[in-house]
């Protein structure tokens, strides 16, 4: 993923999913591995330069959602 709006797209498909998936996962050792599989993927494909504003943002839509602490 090269620019940001290539990697805002992909933080906007993980938001749509996070409401089923915490529904589906209530217990935090179940939510956090399923999350992570998703987010690190985007994560890890960002340039260097991008990746605080990636995390920074997956941490807000966790929040947002009201996710576990870890």
């Amino acid at each position: 993923m090269d620019t940001r709006a290539q990697l805002q797209k992909a933080l906007n498909r993980i938001e749509a999913f996070l409401p089923g998936l915490l529904d589906s996962h209530p217990d935090p050792a179940d939510f956090w591995p399923a999350f992570a599989g998703e987010a690190d993927v985007i994560l890890e494909g960002a340039p260097p330069h991008e990746q605080e504003w990636v995390a920074d943002r997956l941490e807000s839509m966790l929040n947002f959602h009201g996710a576990p602490a870890p």
